[in-house]
């Protein structure tokens, strides 16, 4: 009996895992695509439907991103203007899940483009943007990371992109979690929009070629791992006029450093004397491994050797110091801990906000520096280095009697329209006018 049971639960974990989160058909969709299947398994990304039911009432929540978003919050053509509160027959998700998968699928007909109502001839689709959700929007089905889902949408040219690893559909798409290490194989395929006797297509690994296949339209390797550090596939496909190629990554790690923390350091950033370096300490008990990604010197926000954290003995804190930063430029960094989980800096004194920056003006804070849409996800931290200091205009202030006080709490995004400073000291004679020696300002962050 028991050798039953472990061989039914070895069977359902084969099959949870040879699934995807979101599929579709054609492959290449395009803006005048008659009908497109997109199907969403429920057991993969946030599991926000997993063992959800009833399984009629499944929507989907949809846009699209076109050449005129400003960001990929920047949904346009929202059918119906659909709230998450609400529900629409037309938007209705069809279930086709079949145990041990919970899958729906919603079907566009008549033409993508048409189906959105997109009539600016100047206006280009990018990407589709989706949600599935249940009916009174309590349940809602999305990425890894929480993040929204996207599909990409294609021209009529020649194009080329993996499906083996399953990738997740993010904004900038990655791979799905992928566990390696060292002496380990993954398997990679990758299709192409073209007809078999049309296209040569090739598979490189780490900057070599692994395979190549005349007059195809798929092709599949297998590449073992020989060193630690970022690996890199590339697909490439080419008809003899237009070459096109898709590449994903993934992080395979190192064994820990053992270190003890630098004399002198804290928690946090402590920037280094020279202004071109900075250790970053974090308190982190219990992880395995943590690693520095961002904006930094050679990162682009992907996994670098050079940026695993080092920890220490008792296994409590890791750190790493991050040199080569150029004197008084911003950057921006996050840990990804354990490979998926992405904090900010608990001490940093600005972070970049995926959700609020947008409503912050130019004339409240000048060139702010931009969140990095598509590159990562949550709160971002930033340092800098010899960060410019404020010049104190006033030395000789005198406080009021603490036994004296008329305190003004004020809240500036409240208080005043344009929530800035500049506009605050221009009230500051009407406040005193009303006999308010002391304000105290509320958090002006979240």
């Amino acid at each position: 009996m028991k050798k039953l049971i472990l061989s039914f639960l070895g069977l359902f974990c084969f099959m949870i895992s040879f699934s995807q989160l979101l599929s579709w058909s054609p492959a290449f969709p395009t803006e005048n695509t008659s009908t497109f299947e997109i199907t969403v398994d429920a057991t993969k990304g946030n599991k926000g439907l997993d063992f959800y039911t009833p399984n009629s009432d499944v929507y989907v929540h949809t846009g699209v991103i076109t050449n005129l978003s400003t960001s990929a919050s920047d949904w346009k053509y929202v059918k119906f203007n659909q709230n998450f509160n609400t529900t629409n027959a037309l938007l209705n998700a069809t279930y086709v899940g079949s145990f041990p998968f919970q899958r729906w699928r919603f079907t566009i007909s008549g033409g993508i483009r048409n189906f959105y109502g997109i009539t600016n001839p100047a206006e280009t689709i990018q990407k589709i943007s989706i949600l599935f959700r249940n009916g009174n929007g309590s349940r809602v089905q999305r990425n890894l990371d929480g993040s929204d889902m996207y599909i990409p949408i294609y021209n009529n040219d020649l194009n080329v992109r993996f499906t083996e690893p399953f990738i997740q559909p993010t904004f900038t798409p990655i791979p799905e979690p992928i566990v390696k290490t060292i002496g380990e194989s993954v398997s990679v395929t990758a299709v192409a929009s073209t007809l078999p006797g049309l296209t040569t297509m090739r598979l490189f690994f780490n900057g070599t070629q692994i395979q190549q296949a005349n007059n195809a339209s798929s092709i599949s390797a297998t590449a073992t791992i020989t060193v630690a550090g970022l690996q890199t596939f590339i697909a490439e496909a080419t008809d003899g006029v237009t070459t096109k190629r898709d590449t994903f990554k993934f992080f395979v790690p190192g064994a820990n450093q053992i270190q003890a923390l630098p004399a002198g350091v804290q928690d946090g950033i402590n920037y280094g004397a020279d202004n071109t370096s900075a250790t970053l300490v974090l308190y982190a008990p219990g992880k395995t491994r943590v690693t520095v990604i961002g904006d930094l010197p050679n990162s682009n926000w992907e996994e670098q050797s050079q940026y695993q954290m080092k920890v220490t003995p008792d296994g409590n804190y890791f750190w790493v110091t991050v040199t080569g930063l150029t004197p008084g430029t911003e950057y921006s960094f996050q840990y990804l801990v354990d490979g998926n989980l992405r904090i900010g800096e608990a001490y940093t004194e600005k972070v970049l906000d995926p959700w609020n920056d947008q409503f912050i003006t130019s004339s409240t804070y000048p060139n702010l520096k931009p969140y990095p849409t598509g590159k990562t996800t949550g709160i971002v931290s930033t340092l800098q280095t010899a960060a410019p200091t404020y010049n104190w205009q006033t030395t000789n202030y005198t406080r009021p009697d603490k036994r004296n006080l008329i305190v003004y709490e004020l809240l500036l995004r409240d208080y005043l329209a344009a929530h800035d400073w500049k506009t605050l000291t221009d009230t500051l004679n009407y406040i005193k006018k009303l006999g308010i020696n002391t304000i105290k300002i509320l958090p002006f962050n979240e």
